[in-house]
Parts: C-alpha cells; sequence; structure tokens
C-alpha cells in the first residue's frame, strides 16, 4: 500500500511547484492524506490515481479558500478578519457596531469558534452543510456573509445585553434557534443576499 501511495505521489503533477520535490512539504502532505484515507476506508484502501484528486483538494481547499491560514501559529490572518467583521459591522450594523465598543465586546470573542470551526462546531448539520456549499462556491469571504446574518438576526436581543450577557447570549441562544431548520433556512437566504459595495474586498483568497 505505502510504496503503491509513493510511486503515485511521485507523478502527481511533477510541474507543480509544490509538488516537485521528492520528499518536500507537498509531496509528504499529500502521503499523509492518501494514507489516512486508505487506513480509514479498508474496503477501498488506496487505489491508484486517487492522489490526483487528493492533490486537487488539497491545493483548493486549503490554499485556494485560504482556509491553512487561519490555523498559521501566530493566527495573524484570524486576527486579520476579526478586524474585517468589525469593519463590516461598523458599515452594516452600525448601531449594534456601537454598542459593542460601549461595553467592550470585540470579534475575536464570540467570533473565534465561528471562524476556526467554520461554523460547524455549535450549529446543525443542515446549516453546516449549506455553509460549506457556499464555500466552495464562493470562497472564504462567505463567513463574514453567515456572521453577519447571525448578528443581524440577533441584533434586537445583543443591543439590550451587557458585555457578559452577550457573551452567554452567544453561547447557547444564538445557536439554538438555529435547531429549526425553517430558521436554518432564513438565515442562510439571508447571508446570501448581503452584497458587499463594488470596490470592496472582503478576505481575499490566496494561491500557492
Amino acid at each position: 500500500m505505502d510504496s503503491a501511495i509513493t510511486r503515485d505521489i511521485n507523478r502527481t503533477f511533477p510541474a507543480h511547484d509544490y509538488f516537485k520535490d521528492t520528499g518536500g512539504d507537498g509531496q509528504d502532505s499529500l502521503y499523509k492524506i492518501c494514507k489516512a484515507y486508505s487506513v480509514y476506508d479498508e474496503e477501498i484502501g488506496y487505489c491508484q490515481g486517487q492522489s490526483f484528486l487528493a492533490a486537487v483538494l488539497l491545493l483548493h481547499i486549503m490554499f485556494h479558500y485560504g482556509l491553512r491560514d487561519l490555523f498559521k501559529q501566530n493566527f495573524e490572518d484570524l486576527h486579520c478578519k476579526f478586524f474585517q467583521l468589525e469593519r463590516l459591522m461598523q458599515e452594516y450594523l452600525p448601531d449594534l457596531y456601537s454598542h459593542f465598543l460601549s461595553v467592550g465586546l470585540e470579534a475575536h470573542m464570540y467570533a473565534s469558534q465561528w471562524f476556526l470551526t467554520l461554523f460547524t462546531a455549535k450549529f446543525p448539520l443542515y446549516m453546516v452543510f449549506h455553509i460549506m456549499d457556499l464555500l466552495l462556491c464562493e470562497g472564504i469571504s462567505v463567513i463574514f456573509n453567515v456572521a453577519l446574518a447571525l448578528l443581524k438576526t440577533s441584533k434586537d436581543d445583543l443591543i439590550s445585553t451587557d458585555f457578559e450577557g452577550a457573551l452567554k447570549f452567544f453561547r447557547v441562544p444564538v445557536p439554538k434557534r438555529y435547531r429549526s431548520e425553517e430558521n436554518a433556512k432564513k438565515l442562510m437566504e439571508l447571508a446570501c443576499s448581503i452584497k458587499w459595495p463594488a470596490g470592496v474586498t472582503v478576505a481575499p483568497s490566496r494561491q500557492r
């Protein structure tokens, strides 16, 4: 099995900068993905050609969509996204932005889990699947659409809370509201309706 994977990896996109070096980071990452899947699915194991599919997914999901940058050790990209979210709130939800400012609530205090897990940790799977579809179609900027939709639908509740009350509201009532498929559907419709003004670019994709 290992020899088949290694043999395939050496001829998978050999001209691509990320995969051209034998034993380099690209080939190592690709080997780990193929090996992990072969262990996970014992019936299929590894089949010749799977490395090409894995390579495309590796390049596009981690690099093209900018997901890899979210998890770098200093979290620089993640903090940049918190800053972007606050600027978008200032534009689209100025009253809520001002309230958060007055009580000392910053984006990283409630949006860390949203962005690091792409909303998978607290929200129901039927909502998560929709978010993933949008991510693959539109790119990483959809996290801002979803975040703004969540904030907008909760604005009336949040604007009447203090610092502690807001944090508690984000932890339980917000995800609980979307256990209803109808509410989740309306939220995603709202997220999709949010359009950025001409000339505004949020969370540009990073290509390797």
